[in-house]
């Protein structure tokens, strides 16, 4: 169950059980390990030894030693706080824990004082084949920041409540329609009722017939004012006695000053309107005061529906994530069998007219399967796959796309410094914040200017946001209106935009800053109001060269090739489409092919005869692919199984089957599939499973 520990490098792909194939994939669950949004740890033996700690996990705990030592030996300042215990039980029981909002204090720097965070945690078993616990798995989330905020609301909403059921006269707050959101102690006490039924109550039921008809036409006036209004009347009370109200409402304004209703408090006049006109002065101080009061309650309101504003601003932007992700994977299942199919028809076409057609609809397809990539990096339920990337390729394939979009009142240019080389970060969102920052840029020429896109190399030194070493530099320049001191500060923040309403969502700058900054770099701006503007991205430069595509494609149809003879494999999908595109695919790579529509399918046709590998898609309805792979293993352990699918979410695939599970995800290319078949066909002679 753990992962296999890093090479060297030296050996030579030509020594057994060293394929290039095996390196890359292991290098690149590690990059996807390490860039985990939330913290991961791996640790082994009973004393808890830690083998593994992804970027989050060292953040969250201060950059201290931790491969290679205990946990006690780690985190000293833990020995009273119960967590060494719930390690052992887990590792003796070999049971899951969990843990929500749970206080940890920890000692980030080695002199530093105790900081308390909150974390949702689990802590996993990692068993070996025999189930014996060998092991232990965390991850999780810092969830500081929403548990604070959740307890700010709760604050302002028990201090709105306390303040309001302390007054000794009725007050309550409408909505829209009128009906009440809110009423207080004093205003239930009048009515003689529950709480739930005065908030649904309605008043005009106890206005006095004699007043019924004034009171509610100068209500219906006074709302339609959006301004302070006043009303009186005589009211039945609980005892039944008519009592004279005298009420103060005043309109309540949302966060982005939109009218959201009303605020009202009534005071108990009857006393001054039996008595003598004497008692008015008195009565308007008392309104005084209780204008106040009103006034204190109205920013209680205000405080409140804030955080709720934000908080369903949160919730929002999460279900955007959600349906953006579920449209990304339905779009990866489409276009599986279409780029497959192309790659087929590119191949076998000799006539050049259709090659160049054919060809076309494949570059086509390909775009729209880096569309799909964006998507979900958007959604934030795919990890971005950081890899070594040419800067200075990648800007001078989008000269033109970049002058398309920008129009031509403005001039492109480009100053680039051919020792840039290689920088580590994922292209299509290097792409991505390119064009965001070239987008922002024309906006801020509407009378024509200069845009300049320049790389160089720079030194950095040990700093807040960066690691000390080599950077790639790319600077993106206008000539544009410039921004104040103010707005450059605030220019990275979510939502915050300068533009016109419709004309910005003010995430652009933000995403960038993310991108960015999970590459490991970080963003500057440089801006002055009429001078023009300056974003350079820091991106870690990255030593040596790619390999070859075409040197690995023949590689893997060499290994496709010698694994071939013989080989039955199983194809399990529920779409069709997929099952009839990755049938002919690997028949036509030499392999005999069953396709099964489904896991009962695949089960009932494991009883005839096993095959020698397994394609899998994850996302089935009833069983899914990784409850599958569960069962397959119970029967066959060393059966090989590869997990073909469009699913962008790998937490239920490696808790389900380990963290090196081998995933080939939709869209892909004959090469690929190629590749990934031979190289754990590869590994049957040593690991036979039937």
């Amino acid at each position: 169950m753990r992962p296999p520990a890093p090479r060297s490098g030296k050996e030579k792909p030509g020594k057994p059980g060293l394929e290039p194939q095996s390196l890359d994939e292991a290098e690149r669950l590690r990059q996807l390990f390490d860039n985990a949004p939330g913290f991961m740890a791996a640790t082994h033996g009973p004393s808890h030894i830690f083998d593994m700690a992804n970027a989050s996990y060292r953040e969250m705990v201060g950059h201290r030693h931790l491969i290679g030592r205990t946990v006690r030996e780690a985190f000293p300042e833990l020995a009273d706080q119960g967590f060494f215990e719930l390690l052992d039980k887990v590792y003796k029981d070999g049971t899951p824990m969990t843990g929500r909002a749970r206080p940890i204090r920890l000692r980030r720097e080695p002199d530093g004082p105790l900081e308390e965070r909150m974390l949702d945690f689990a802590f996993q078993p990692v068993t070996d084949r025999r189930g014996k616990v060998v092991g232990i798995f965390a991850d999780g989330y810092d969830v500081t920041d929403r548990v604070l905020a959740e307890e700010k609301l709760r604050e302002s909403e028990e201090r709105f409540r306390l303040i309001a059921d302390s007054a000794p006269v009725p007050m309550w707050v409408t909505k829209l329609d009128r009906r009440r959101s809110f009423v207080n102690r004093a205003y239930v006490d009048f009515l003689g009722i529950t709480y739930e039924q005065a908030v649904d109550y309605d008043w005009r039921d106890i206005i006095h017939p004699d007043h019924a008809e004034r009171v509610l036409a100068e209500s219906v006036a006074g709302e339609a004012t959006l301004e302070l209004f006043v009303l009186e009347g005589r009211f039945r009370r609980a005892d039944g006695e008519w009592r004279w109200l005298r009420s103060i409402s005043q309109p309540r304004w949302g966060p982005n000053g939109e009218h959201a209703g009303f605020i009202g408090v009534a005071h108990d006049i009857t006393e001054w309107k039996l008595a003598n006109e004497s008692l008015e002065t008195r009565v308007e101080e008392r309104t005084a005061d209780l204008r106040a009061a009103l006034d204190r309650l109205q920013a209680e309101v205000g405080e409140r529906e804030r955080a709720e504003e934000a908080l369903r601003q949160a919730q929002k932007m999460e279900a955007v994530g959600q349906l953006t992700g579920g449209i990304a994977h339905d779009f990866n299942n489409l276009l599986t069998p279409v780029i497959g199919g192309l790659e087929i028809l590119v191949r076998s076409l000799e006539e050049p007219r259709l090659r160049r057609v054919a060809e076309t609809a494949l570059e086509s397809g390909r775009r729209g399967a880096k569309l799909t990539s964006q998507l979900l990096a958007f959604s934030r339920i795919q990890r971005i796959r950081m890899a070594p990337v040419r800067v200075n390729r990648v800007i001078e394939t989008m000269q033109l796309m970049l002058k398309h979009t920008i129009g031509g009142e403005i001039e492109v240019r480009t100053a680039l410094d051919p020792q840039a080389g290689l920088a580590l970060c994922d292209e299509n969102q290097l792409e991505n914040a390119i064009l965001n920052l070239a987008i922002n840029a024309r906006d801020a020429m509407p009378d024509g200017g200069v845009l300049t896109v320049s790389t160089s190399v720079t030194a950095e030194p040990d700093g807040i946001d960066l690691d000390a070493g080599d950077y790639v530099c790319i600077a993106v320049a206008d000539t544009g209106q410039g921004m104040t001191a103010e707005v450059a500060a605030r220019a990275t923040e979510p939502f915050f935009s300068t533009k016109p309403l419709g004309k910005g969502t003010g995430l652009g700058l933000a995403q960038v800053y993310g991108i960015v900054r999970q590459s490991g770099g970080t963003l500057r701006i440089e801006s002055r109001e009429g001078g023009g503007t300056t974003v350079r991205l820091l991106l870690p430069r990255a030593d040596g060269v790619a390999e070859a595509e075409q040197e690995e494609g023949e590689a893997a149809a060499r290994g496709a090739e010698a694994a071939a003879a013989g080989a039955r494999l199983f194809v399990v999908d529920d779409d069709a489409g997929v099952r009839e595109f990755l049938a002919e695919s690997l028949v036509s790579l030499g392999y005999r092919v069953e396709t099964l529509d489904g896991a009962a399918a695949a089960l009932a046709a494991l009883a005839d005869a096993p095959p020698d590998l397994m394609l899998i898609d994850f996302a089935m309805p009833g069983m899914n692919g990784a409850e599958l792979a569960g069962e397959v293993r119970a029967r066959f352990p060393g059966m090989p199984i590869v997990f073909v699918t469009g699913f962008a979410e790998s937490d239920q695939l490696e808790g389900a089957c380990g963290a090196d599970v081998p995933v080939l995800r939709k869209p892909f290319g004959i090469d690929e599939l190629a590749a990934m078949v031979a190289d754990h066909l590869g590994q049957v002679a040593d690991n036979p499973h039937a």
